[in-house]
Parts: structure tokens; C-alpha cells; sequence
């Protein structure tokens, strides 16, 4: 019997308020940031939802996770939670470059929930992934680093894909 599988869409990146970056003041998320943040139209929309969420910095065009987790509850009880902001603190406080941001990743429309197993499966894959990208980032359960890589398909390094692993990418929708 197959299972029943739970389409996701990414919603953001959202920018996450914060305060200080005048000359010799590193940045810090405060409460009353997070606050604001979830005040925002396009994000108060989505802050009932349950899903996954990544902790970023934006620096140019790209992005560097820090931080992934999941809600049990909600978004807005669980993603900017203080406890959580003490890890997003811990990254922007050292004086990295970048503006903060979260992805966020759940079901579309105004369906909410999402079942248990698949949270967590999401979870481990976005945690494997991130650390890929970022092996300092906080929460580390679950990452190591894979002991196998697929030129030009999957952590393959840098440089152009040959034919072969395009086409093999392509059949499996890589």
C-alpha cells in the first residue's frame, strides 16, 4: 500500500527585524523584533501553521542556513520563540555579515497540519542538507557528513554538470 505523501510549499525568505548595527553595536533579535516580525501581513497569514523552518543569512544572492526546526504547535509559538532566538543571537551577535531571514515550509492553502512522521522526516532532511551547506550550523542531530558524493548530481563540488549526470539528475528530479 503506498503512503499517503504531504505536499509542502516554501514560503519566503522573510527578513527578521532586528536591532543594532550602527558602528561597534553587533545585531541582536529582541522579543518585541519577533513581535514585530509575526505583525508583518504576509507572515501573520502563514503563523498558525505548523512545518519547518530555517534560520538564515541573506549576504548578496544567496543564503547560509544556521538554524532548522519544526512545530509541533505552530509557527508563531515555536519559530522565534526566546529560547530559539538565543541560537539566531548566538550567529548575528559574533558579527557575521548578512541579514537575517526565515524560510518557512508547510502545507499550502489553509491547510495547517502535517503528520508527525512526516515532519520529522523533513526535519532530518533539512538538518542533513544545512549541514551540507554549513557545518557550523546550531542544531546538528542527525547531520554528519555523507561519506558519498555524485559528480554533477548530489554534493558533486562545483563546476558544470556533464551530460550524463544532467540526464541523470533529470530522470530523477534532481
Amino acid at each position: 500500500m503506498a503512503v499517503k505523501r504531504t505536499d509542502l510549499i516554501v514560503l519566503g525568505p522573510y527578513s527578521v527585524p532586528y536591532d543594532g548595527h550602527a558602528k561597534g553595536i553587533s545585531k541582536q533579535i529582541t522579543r518585541e523584533n519577533a513581535k514585530l516580525f509575526w505583525q508583518q501581513e504576509e507572515v501573520e497569514q502563514v503563523a498558525m501553521k505548523q512545518g519547518c523552518y530555517i534560520f538564515a543569512l541573506k549576504t548578496g544572492k544567496g543564503f547560509t542556513p544556521w538554524y532548522v526546526g519544526k512545530t509541533t504547535k505552530n509557527f508563531k509559538q515555536e519559530a522565534l520563540h526566546p529560547t530559539k532566538l538565543n541560537h539566531y543571537n548566538e550567529v548575528i551577535f559574533k558579527g557575521r555579515r548578512g541579514t537575517p531571514v526565515v524560510f518557512l515550509i508547510a502545507k499550502p492553502a489553509n491547510l495547517k497540519t502535517i503528520p508527525k512522521k512526516h515532519l520529522d522526516d523533513l526535519e532530518r532532511f533539512l538538518i542533513q542538507n544545512s549541514y551540507y551547506k554549513n557545518p557550523e550550523i546550531k542544531n546538528k542531530q542527525n547531520a554528519s557528513d555523507p561519506s558519498w558524493s555524485i559528480t554533477g548530481v548530489v554534493r558533486g563540488g562545483k563546476g558544470k554538470a556533464s551530460t550524463n549526470a544532467k540526464q541523470f539528475k533529470c530522470m530523477l528530479n534532481l
